[in-house]
């Protein structure tokens, strides 16, 4: 098994079809597959292994896709990188994964550079449109020099075909690895759940370092109607998003709460012809029902929500297009896949009551990388224990009621409160720190922090996200710095970061600090 040979299976159904569309550009299946050989004969020239890592962090392009199904196609592993992230940040998950290689763009080309110092094992960087050519490798040159024809090494299913690194409350990222069955079972199931009838023309402004936009990806090698099309964008620009769908009659379109908030609030969408708009898949973060309800009334669609995390290939539940309309669901379990909910002893609840979503099925993933203690934990007695909180009605159909996490998810992307709180308790003046996520219109959660101040120093909130701004990148700033006598906490001195967010709504509420 080999997840690259979902793309061969396509050419061999449906031959050189163009497939994807970028900047305007047609790009066929063969085309792509050329690529992708080319890509996976480089690196093997380079000394890339069967079983070795290679990184890839730039933002969308068909040089992602080939890059992918070329590291596929040698038998290494993928590990996507969200290219928004410090040189620090790519440092750590670069040296935690041991990857061998880096493969980004001239854009994101010294930052790189600056995260591989002192890393060992990463032998080469090789850039798209490369401007340090003493320390990094130019991408085309390499192509030029390559054989286009490779056939995709045979890997045992649950070989590792991608690592993907998701935050978690505390601490470091942690590396989810995900195996070639994971990604081919996630794929099909996918596929099946969006119920396809006819060719879709669908539009890719989710990142493909994120496992909702690689599921996307995958899924689309499935599509059994030719003429379907993928429109990649290189990030999501609403302006743009219109545009696109005006010009390629775009009918499907997954992406994350944030986006579709930004869509609907736009002041020129009428300007554009958005009938062909059809099925909009929210996902990666809660949608509001009233986006939901007014994003369906505006463009005359339909929105489905649906659930899932990096560890389940991006799998959990689902809205079908044949599901009737219930505000607030996250639907039911895709195919070949089993959702539960469970009490805190493990033992599964009858619908209505609530508890922990746990998932079963091939999809889950192997185990976190180099963390046997923790993969122990979430995937004990053969169910992956998600640490959010729901329940199931009569129907089976899936309410997502909490996070036992307090984890920040804004718009779609994971981000560690610790890593907020570490940059701000730097400031001389703080004692405490603590983050939490806050409600915002367009991307779901922005960030508070409270902090406590160190008897005989001072400091205002203006000063310490001043402080914060140097330190971190603008999309991790808090939105609000408030001061407090004393943080509330357990008897344990752990924080009550629920009781932040009550005092947060109560603050809000009337419009003062909190008591």
């Amino acid at each position: 098994m080999n997840v690259a040979t979902l793309h061969d299976h396509f050419i061999d159904r449906f031959g050189d079809i163009v497939t994807t569309i970028f900047e305007d550009r047609e790009f066929t299946s063969v085309y792509t597959r050329q690529r992708a050989n080319k890509i996976g004969n480089a690196l093997s020239g380079l000394g890339v292994n069967e079983g070795e890592v290679v990184a890839v962090t730039m933002s969308n392009s068909p040089e992602v896709v080939q890059s992918f199904s070329g590291i596929f196609r040698i038998g290494a592993t993928v590990l996507p990188i969200l290219f928004l992230l410090s040189a620090e940040e790519m440092k750590y998950i670069l040296n935690d994964a041991k990857a061998v290689a880096v493969i980004t763009d001239f854009t994101q080309e010294e930052k790189v550079l600056k995260a591989v110092e002192d890393l060992d094992t990463v032998r080469h960087v090789i850039t798209v449109g490369a401007q340090d050519l003493s320390r990094s490798l130019d991408f085309e040159s390499l192509l030029e020099k390559a054989s286009s024809d490779l056939r995709a090494v045979e890997r045992d299913p649950d070989d590792l075909a991608i690592i993907m690194y998701t935050s978690g409350t505390t601490g470091n990222p942690k590396g989810v690895m995900l195996t070639h069955r994971n990604l081919v079972e996630g794929a099909k199931s996918a596929y099946a759940a969006n119920e396809v009838k006819k060719p879709t023309h669908g539009l890719m402004c989710l990142p493909l370092a994120h496992i909702y936009g690689v599921g996307v990806m995958n899924a689309g090698f499935l599509n059994e109607f030719p003429g379907s099309l993928g429109i990649i964008m290189r990030w999501f620009i609403p302006d743009e998003v219109f545009r696109l769908i005006e010009k390629y009659k775009i009918n499907l379109f997954p992406g994350v709460p944030a986006m579709f908030a930004l869509l609907y609030n736009h002041p020129e969408a009428d300007k554009y012809d958005l009938s062909s708009l059809e099925d909009c898949v929210s996902g990666a973060a809660a949608l509001p029902v009233d986006l939901q309800i007014n994003f369906m009334e505006r463009f005359n669609c339909r929105m489905r929500q649906l659930y899932g995390l990096t560890e389940s290939s991006g799998m959990g539940a689902t809205v079908r297009p044949s599901h009737p309309f219930i505000p607030g669901t996250v639907g039911k379990a895709y195919d070949n896949q089993e959702i539960k909910i469970f009490d805190d002893d493990d033992n599964e609840l009858p619908p209505g009551e609530m508890g922990e979503i746990v998932i079963r099925g091939p999809q889950v993933m192997k185990g976190y990388l180099n963390l046997p203690e923790e993969t122990e934990r979430a995937l004990r007695n053969g169910w992956l224990h998600t640490g959010d909180m729901g329940y199931v009605d009569d129907d089976g159909f899936l309410f997502i009621t909490a996070r036992k996490k307090d984890l920040i998810i804004k718009g779609g992307e994971n981000i560690m409160p610790a890593q907020i709180e570490e940059v701000v308790a730097e400031h001389p003046a703080v004692s405490e720190a603590a983050a939490v996520g806050i409600p915002h219109e367009i991307y779901g959660e922005d960030i508070a922090v409270f902090v406590t101040i160190e008897p005989g120093k001072s400091a205002t909130p203006e000063e310490i996200l001043d402080f914060c701004s140097r330190k971190l990148i603008p999309f991790k700033r808090p939105k609000e710095i408030i001061i407090v006598d004393a943080l509330p906490k357990t008897l344990i001195g752990k924080v009550l970061k629920r009781e932040l967010k009550e005092m947060y709504k109560k603050m809000k509420a009337r419009g003062s600090k909190p008591d």
